[in-house]
């Protein structure tokens, strides 16, 4: 739904108003429902191909690599990989 269909709905005109209500209402949405969202660190170890999960872990948000260049240190994001087949294998 867009927002003038439900300006339209509630017979309300001012724009202003009507975002300022639907911000407040998805707080109060977030609020009610809050997810455990939990950071995790691991160090790379060499020679080490599988790295161990919690066992209470639902779903792995994202994979960052601390980079350094310089004087300068990121977080670099590594993309996920979709429709992975299940082999143990390098494909080399």
């Amino acid at each position: 739904m867009k927002l003038i269909e439900l300006m339209q709905r509630t017979g309300n005109t001012d724009i202003g108003l009507v975002k300022s209500d639907l911000k407040r209402a998805f707080i109060e949405m977030e609020s009610l429902v809050q997810d455990r969202v939990i950071q995790a660190h691991s160090s790379i170890a060499a020679n080490q191909r599988y790295y161990g999960f919690p066992d209470n872990m639902v779903n792995l948000l994202d994979v960052r690599v601390k980079y350094t260049e310089g004087n300068t240190t990121k977080y670099r994001k590594i993309p996920r990989i979709v429709m992975v087949e299940e082999v143990d294998e390098d494909g080399v």
